[in-house]
């Protein structure tokens, strides 16, 4: 009670991209070109968890896309990207006013069969390996609340040879909540600050 085990196959025919004016601060020279479409596969198994209170995901994937690279100042299609990792993910309650939600993503995005062999089997530009977030929410009184993210986000590569790197991050979010009666509605205030520490 409560396991579920899942596992899907999809086929996709994606529509081909259209090329953007500028990539990387260059002026595109083939701007609005429209790329042939591409066939995607997408393989997952996982597990689910619900015991009520507290819940969660397992998964397994598997997801081929196009691949694009910016040559001199002309976009074109290069091979295909490979997304492979593992997903997990959580929800609740951990006590009787305190909410928790969160997540971590183990990914590897590689660059296959391009136009330059040097390049095959390299990181994707700009797809970190890890990906992680939790988020809590607290019930401090009545209809008020508080709650605050930590999103932690790894190195990730610059460049199709893997040679410039950017750094890890970490952000943190904070926010509240409120539901106030306004004649016969119930109103739900908001206030979040994204980025506190301006990282």
């Amino acid at each position: 009670d409560g396991i579920s085990l899942y596992a899907n196959y999809v086929e996709g025919l994606l529509q081909g991209e259209v090329v953007p004016a500028v990539v990387s601060g260059v002026q595109v020279r083939n701007v609005n070109e429209i790329f042939d479409p591409f066939k995607s596969k997408q393989y997952e198994i996982g597990a689910k968890y619900d015991g009520g209170s507290l819940g969660g995901t397992l998964a397994v994937f598997r997801i081929n896309q196009p691949s694009t690279v910016l040559v001199g100042d002309v976009v074109k299609q290069d091979g295909e990207q490979r997304n492979q990792g593992i997903e997990l993910s959580w929800y609740g309650r951990m006590f009787e006013k305190l909410n928790v939600l969160g997540g971590v993503t183990l990914l590897d995005a590689e660059n296959r069969r391009g136009d330059n062999p040097a390049n095959d089997g390299k990181d994707v530009i700009g797809v970190p390996d890890l990906q992680a977030n939790v988020g809590i929410e607290w019930s401090v009184w009545n209809d008020i609340s508080i709650d605050g993210r930590v999103v932690y986000t790894s190195s990730q590569y610059a460049n199709d040879a893997n040679t410039l790197e950017l750094p890890s991050w970490t952000r943190l979010d904070l926010g509240a909540r409120g539901d106030i009666n306004v004649g016969e509605r119930q109103v739900t205030m908001r206030l979040r600050v994204d980025n506190v520490t301006d990282k």
